[in-house]
């Protein structure tokens, strides 16, 4: 069995996605699952941090024409000789509206292979909305076509899959969450420790962001509460990290927290890697993401992890943040925030220490060898047809 997973982009700044599916190939790779990952090239030095470090199998392909719609003649090919000559071979495609989904649906047909279609949040209503005009076009002209004729559709948490059922899709759908690797986030350095590397102030506590700096991500609704509540909390300082989504955009948020006279309490590093980018969660006593749609939240599950308290909302999968005690899960508006921030700034040091260690608590179950054998299970029956999970639904099955 051969699993050929085919995205849009795996550099590090791509986002959720540039960890999910490398941390789903290792753990797949650990259980004797061979994986490949094929990807559009979109800029120059384009670099996968898991790729490298678990020595994954990836094969980076040029675009063609237009960038947006991500054509690769190289791709197409590639995909087609690995059809003619390898046998029990899954294509896992994980991107909507554009070429990879449509090029995927085409070979599969054609060479009689099993389609996996990873939608990856693309088909909440607020989704749906961004780009509307174009989406409904590639909907006519493709898109309903691969998930009607997909041998199954991925999803990571039950709201997911009632989106996809909304748009009155009857293909079977396997519910499996993505993970995280804990393993990376036992050897943190002290809090004070942290923030010495990253330059931070001792003296301060952070409030984390960490995600791409993208308007979907609900930044705005944070730095606002920030705005109101920074000369009550003046022992709290706001982080940021994450690559900009576009500078036109992350100029207006830097413009609202000069205006504010607020520079000196906004740290804004970018994209952090490796060691730095654990060193943000180390660093930090709180992690804020006032996300409008997550389909899981990579960021979110990292911060438990690190034993940090949650503020987020009920746009991301995480409802037993609140069952767990581990923060604050609300419905996303401008006062729910606030309170919220309000709320846990108020917290003791030990009543966010217990926060945080709930989190942990939640978060155990979520490690990536779970998932990967959850993912191996449904490859296993796509492949052969016998012992169907318990994780996957055929349309009108009781959720």
């Amino acid at each position: 069995m051969k699993i050929i997973n085919v995205i849009e982009n795996l550099d590090d700044t791509y986002g959720g996605p540039a960890k999910s599916v490398p941390y789903m190939c290792k753990y797949l790779e650990d259980i004797d699952v061979d994986t490949q990952i094929l990807s559009i090239c979109l800029k120059s030095n384009e670099k996968n941090s898991l790729v490298e470090r678990y020595k994954l199998n990836w094969k980076i392909f040029n675009y063609n024409f237009f960038k947006s719609f991500r054509y690769s003649v190289d791709m197409k090919r590639y995909i087609k000789n690995i059809a003619l000559k390898e046998k029990n071979i899954i294509l896992h495609t994980h991107n909507l509206w554009n070429y990879i989904c449509y090029i995927s649906l085409k070979i599969s047909q054609k060479y009689n292979l099993p389609l996996i279609v990873s939608i990856r949040g693309s088909l909440y209503k607020w989704s749906l909305e961004q780009s509307k005009w174009k989406k409904l076009i590639a909907w006519a002209l493709f898109q309903k076509r691969v998930l009607q004729n997909a041998s199954c559709i991925h999803v990571t948490e039950m709201k997911e899959l009632e989106a996809v059922r909304d748009l009155q899709i009857k293909t079977p759908i396997a519910i499996i969450p993505n993970g995280i690797n804990l393993e990376e986030f036992k050897g943190l350095k002290t809090k004070n420790d942290a923030k010495s590397s990253l330059g931070l102030k001792n003296d301060k506590k952070y409030i984390l962001f960490i995600s791409r700096l993208h308007p979907k991500k609900g930044i705005e609704f944070l730095i606002n509460s920030w705005i109101n509540i920074a000369n009550t909390y003046q022992d709290w300082d706001l982080l940021i990290v994450g690559p900009e989504y576009n500078k036109h955009y992350v100029d207006d948020l830097r413009s609202k927290i000069i205006d504010s006279q607020l520079s000196e309490r906004v740290v804004f590093t970018g994209m952090l890697e490796g060691d730095e980018r654990l060193d943000s969660f180390a660093a930090s006593s709180l992690f804020v993401l006032p996300s409008y749609s997550e389909n899981f939240g990579v960021a979110i599950a990292e911060a438990m992890a690190a034993k940090l308290p949650i503020i987020t909302t009920h746009g991301t999968p995480w409802k037993e943040i609140n069952i767990y005690k581990a923060g604050w899960w609300v419905e996303l508006n401008q006062d729910n925030i606030d309170y919220a921030l309000n709320q846990a700034l108020a917290c003791s040091e030990h009543e966010l220490g217990l926060k945080g260690l709930n989190g942990l608590r939640l978060i155990e179950k979520y490690e990536w060898k779970y998932q990967a054998t959850k993912m191996k299970e449904l490859y296993e029956y796509i492949i052969n047809g016998k012992h169907k999970p318990d994780f996957l639904y055929e349309f009108g099955d009781k959720n």
